[in-house]
């Protein structure tokens, strides 16, 4: 097994030889370790990053996912493209969270990729291009972290993870340049015995083309068969990536300490009822991962995802759903074990609020409403003995005329 495993890493080394020398490329970049669970920005309503952060203590969030609109355009999950010349609910809906939340403390990155749409790297069809790309959306949002969630077809795709590589070091070195740093993590399917071959040569290639990057964060999820312990397969997979890390940078000339290797792993489980049936990753789960996490060192946590973090009312079982979790479970339990265990913060730090109720700047939670008052997502006012939230930016607009208002009380 392990001169299969060798023979696997010296072909990821070899793969990226045609770009540069593995041996030549830049180490991992060193981060504290974080809870940095996955948000997903299409979600109806739009998450409100400030009042979860805030109300649970968390200080980071990864948002998903940006993939291409219209040609090599970056769009949030492929219906509202990103950029200065556009404009939307959703759009106004994101800015102002993120906003709000890093006047919190919080901090947030953007993930590229996941499983549906077609990737920005197989979209744009120059280095040149995707680098644009990613530059709007990182000039968009003030980004100083970027995810890489690589999966299905783009997994395999060379010349576009090359492309990839190259667009997103060539970013690197600009903002180096100007003394900024851009932090990159790259987020991969993994099973309990590793990363695949595929895998190894992403891996490869981000070596090949001197990127620099925080940690592989391993996706613990969707085995394809029943798991009896979800927790204990997700820490299998965990040593074992940790094994092919250190084949990997042996091979490239690079021996890494056991302290920095640990770094280099993320672990990003699905909460909960898993889309491959019989595998359940419950809070027990969490627990045991999150201790060892925390004594070993590891680089991140993350969940898919925030909006799953929560009971299902229908109660426990059933399908995975995008909205809970499928076990039986107190909100954000799943978040309070994790976050407690790396706690660490990208940002100036959030001081944990149950409170809160938004931005501190706009109107107060419950207030009555007010023709002249500017309302975004989030927000809740009283009118007329019921209560409402407004679901985007609102002025003027009566709560019980329906549109931007839900009633929730």
């Amino acid at each position: 097994m392990k001169n299969i495993l060798r023979a696997g890493i010296l072909a990821a080394c070899l793969s990226s030889a045609a770009t540069s020398t593995a041996a030549d490329a830049a180490p991992a970049a060193n981060a504290a370790p974080v809870y940095a669970p996955y948000v997903d920005m299409t979600a109806w309503p739009t998450p409100i990053l400030d009042q979860i952060g805030v109300q649970q203590g968390i200080q980071q969030f990864t948002l998903a996912f940006v993939v291409a609109g219209n040609g090599c355009v970056p769009s949030w999950g492929g219906v509202q493209n990103i950029g200065p010349d556009n404009s939307s609910d959703l759009l106004t809906s994101i800015a102002g969270s993120i906003t709000n939340y890093r006047g919190q403390g919080g901090e947030v990155a953007v993930s590229f990729g996941g499983a549906n749409g077609e990737p920005l790297a197989q979209a744009c069809t120059s280095v040149d291009a995707l680098a644009a790309a990613y530059q709007t959306v990182i000039d968009t949002y003030n980004l100083t972290h970027l995810d890489f969630d690589i999966e299905g077809t783009a997994i395999v795709d060379s010349a576009s993870i090359a492309r990839n590589f190259q667009a997103v070091a060539q970013l690197q070195r600009a903002t180096a340049a100007k003394g900024g740093a851009l932090h990159v993590t790259l987020t991969l399917p993994v099973m309990p015995t590793g990363l695949t071959q595929d895998g190894l040569n992403v891996i490869g290639a981000a070596l090949g083309n001197q990127l620099v990057f925080d940690n592989v964060n391993i996706m613990t999820m969707d085995y394809g068969g029943t798991i009896n312990d979800m927790g204990a397969a997700t820490l299998q997979a965990a040593s074992s990536v940790y094994q092919q890390l250190d084949l990997l940078y042996k091979a490239a000339g690079q021996s890494k300490t056991d302290a920095q290797l640990w770094q280099l792993i993320g672990v990003t489980p699905m909460i909960g009822v898993n889309d491959s049936p019989g595998e359940t990753f419950t809070l027990d789960n969490a627990q045991n991962v999150a201790n060892v996490a925390s004594n070993d060192g590891f680089g991140a946590l993350g969940i898919w995802s925030i909006g799953r973090d929560q009971a299902c009312a229908a109660g426990p079982g059933g399908s995975a759903s995008p909205s809970c979790s499928g076990v039986a479970q107190a909100s954000f339990a799943f978040s309070a074990i994790f976050n407690k265990a790396l706690p660490a913060s990208w940002g100036k730090g959030v001081t944990q609020n149950p409170s809160y109720g938004g931005n501190p700047g706009g109107p107060s939670a419950n207030a009555p409403w007010s023709a002249s008052q500017i309302y975004t997502s989030g927000n809740t006012v009283t009118y007329q003995g019921a209560t409402y939230r407004a679901q985007w930016w609102t002025q003027g607009e009566v709560p019980t005329a329906g549109g931007p208002w839900l009633k929730i009380a």
